[in-house]
């Protein structure tokens, strides 16, 4: 029976990874998604694993041996607990695999729903880390805030990307 398992690879490796895994004839799943960074010199885009330094790969350890992923280019082997293989649930790439968009094979991340008096946190950008009150959508991926600074409450329009709910 095919079993998936996480593997850990080593950092900025998980498509070398993949690509050797994949020669190998394992079945594996490398979930990437396209973000967009403001830098010094405007808006860039730029390709990132859903999950740093992890991919998945899925084998019948009745009849294949996981020992070859420990040697695998770009690869640390395969996450255990007590030793043992630990297996991550068919659910779990299956929800991944749902969110990949055929198009361009990248996972699609949804937004989180906000109501308007929600405390959210900005987690990106220059005004990362702080806390905010939802105000409205402003377009399909921009956001109105409330913001306290310089003690006084101003209103910001972000990225919606760039949102955290607050619990």
């Amino acid at each position: 029976m095919q079993v998936w398992f996480a593997v850990v690879t080593k950092p900025r490796s998980e498509a070398i990874a993949h690509e050797h895994l994949l020669r190998q004839g394992f079945d594996c799943l490398l979930p990437r998604l396209r973000r967009i960074r403001r830098g010094p010199s405007g808006l860039k885009s730029q390709v990132e694993c859903l999950f740093p330094n992890y991919l998945f790969l899925r084998a019948d350890t009745q009849h294949t041996s996981l020992a070859p992923v420990r040697s695998t280019r770009g690869a640390r082997g395969v996450v255990r607990f007590g030793g043992v293989p630990a297996e991550v649930p068919e659910a779990v790439i299956e929800n991944i695999r749902k969110r990949v968009d055929e198009a361009d094979g990248f996972v699609r991340l949804e937004a989180p729903l906000l109501t308007p008096g929600q405390s959210v946190r900005l987690t990106d950008g220059p005004l990362s880390g702080l806390d905010a009150v939802f105000v409205m959508n402003e377009g399909a991926d921009r956001v109105r805030l409330l913001l306290q600074l310089l003690g006084t409450t101003r209103e910001v329009n972000v990225p919606r990307e760039q949102l955290a709910i607050r619990l």
